[in-house]
């Protein structure tokens, strides 16, 4: 069951990527099935984190922030 919550934001900002203006819309997705790739040209993995274990500092682009966002419960149109 894949099922969408909310809205988490709208980014695009011109300088979040520096190849080119990007335009993300991130959305808070509540699932109970395993988590699949579909897309293996732009994933190379995907692994699940505990709140406490994300690796804050370590993520490309704006994708610190936008967890961030998440975590307090804002949407963000930046």
């Amino acid at each position: 069951m894949i099922k969408i919550d909310r809205l988490l934001g709208v980014y695009s900002s011109p300088d979040r990527d520096p190849r080119i203006h990007s335009v993300t819309i991130s959305l808070v997705v509540k699932t109970e099935d395993n988590l699949l790739m579909g897309d293996r040209q732009e994933v190379s993995k995907v692994k699940a984190f505990a709140v406490e274990d994300l690796p804050l500092g370590a993520l490309s682009h704006d994708h610190d922030q936008q967890l961030q966002d998440f975590l307090r419960g804002e949407t963000i149109i930046a």
